[in-house]
């Protein structure tokens, strides 16, 4: 791919697409491709996470080593963006993430996607807006999921004799 093409690339993830056309470029030109072969692991669970990754191409599973059955394991293809909050704090891998077939990645590292940010203040803007909009969702859903649990006769006076 060209580097034009890295750039429409990256600019279709929601995350990126946001950082405006000079911040994806300056992204594009810093990623390192890592190229992986069927069962390769790309990072374990519990490690320290220094940035993202991006799917180009193939496809990576994640899976977290309380699931035994593999019932909850989650399949990401082309365009998916992994660690994502591992590009803006420190964080561990919540999963193991494995090839599921040839693949390659582009590497964001934080430091990289903190230094566009920190060059372009109205994408970092953006960033803060689309992180909040998620962060109400997840407390609405909160909300809903905290109804079925409560008690349907209200509050109950506990009785400490």
């Amino acid at each position: 791919m060209s580097l034009e093409d890295d750039i429409a690339f990256l600019d279709r993830i929601p995350t990126f697409h946001l950082l405006g056309k000079d911040a994806l470029r300056i992204l594009a030109i810093s990623v390192e491709t890592i190229r992986l072969a069927r069962g390769d692991i790309l990072f374990e669970e519990g490690q320290p996470a220094d940035g993202g990754f991006v799917v180009v191409n193939g496809s990576i599973v994640l899976q977290n080593a309380n699931d035994k059955t593999g019932d909850h394991v989650v399949t990401v293809k082309r365009g998916s963006l992994i660690g994502e909050t591992a590009l803006i704090v420190e964080t561990i891998r919540p999963s193991t993430a494995i090839a599921a077939e040839s693949s390659m990645l582009f590497r964001i590292p934080r430091v990289v996607f903190i230094r566009i940010l920190e060059g372009e203040p109205q994408a970092a803007t953006a960033l803060r807006r689309l992180i909040g909009m998620r962060v109400d969702r997840v407390v609405a859903d909160l909300d809903l999921v905290r109804l079925l649990f409560d008690d349907s006769e209200g509050p109950r006076e506990k009785n400490f004799r």
